[in-house]
């Protein structure tokens, strides 16, 4: 007789499932969100040669000033350092090692540090970029032997071309002007 309460029991179980089930779960499923019904585009190859040359140029770009700016800290130096030369050359990397220099004869460091308010890509070849830049240096702060301080930071726009060079990104050269804001 166990056997036959359990076997009961067991449907009424299931029975009760079901019906608990089904009592819960909506009579018509929800919809499929919508989709739109243009294609997403892909990138062709051109497109991502661009986007990762200007993914490059700027990592070259923000890593040069982040040394420059460290080297700064540091009261300058008498050459560049191995980062500043694997992420820039030319007319670039030479006036900022000659403006490091000039740091370290005259015993002049910067504190704070450069923020970078904007990188946008500006013009492509395969072998140069154009990125226009904007740095804001308004919390650098240099100071003599003394202690004494003796300049500012300020806001600052600027056109930075990259070229490739021996299948690496550096910075070459740049032109900018001080500006009153990066937005």
């Amino acid at each position: 007789m166990t056997r036959k309460v359990a076997g009961r029991w067991f449907v009424v179980s299931a029975c009760l499932a079901t019906l608990l089930g089904s009592a819960c779960t909506p009579a018509d499923p929800p919809a499929p969100p919508a989709t739109s019904s243009a294609p997403t585009p892909t990138e062709n190859a051109q497109e991502r040669e661009e986007r990762l040359a200007y993914a490059a140029a700027e990592t070259s770009y923000r890593e040069f000033r982040a040394e420059f700016y460290r080297v700064l800290g540091a009261g300058g130096s008498k050459s560049a350092t191995t980062k500043m030369k694997a992420t820039a050359a030319g007319p670039y990397l030479k006036y900022f090692t000659e403006l490091a220099q000039a740091y370290r004869g005259e015993g002049v460091h910067s504190t704070g540090t450069e923020r970078t308010g904007y990188v946008r890509p500006e013009g492509y070849s395969a072998d140069s970029l154009l990125l226009d830049v904007c740095e804001d240096s308004t919390s650098v702060r240099d100071f003599d032997r003394q202690g004494k301080q003796t300049g500012k930071g300020e806001i600052r726009t600027a056109r930075v071309e990259v070229r490739k060079i021996d299948g690496v990104w550096r910075v070459w050269d740049g032109t900018g002007k001080k500006a009153s804001s990066c937005e």
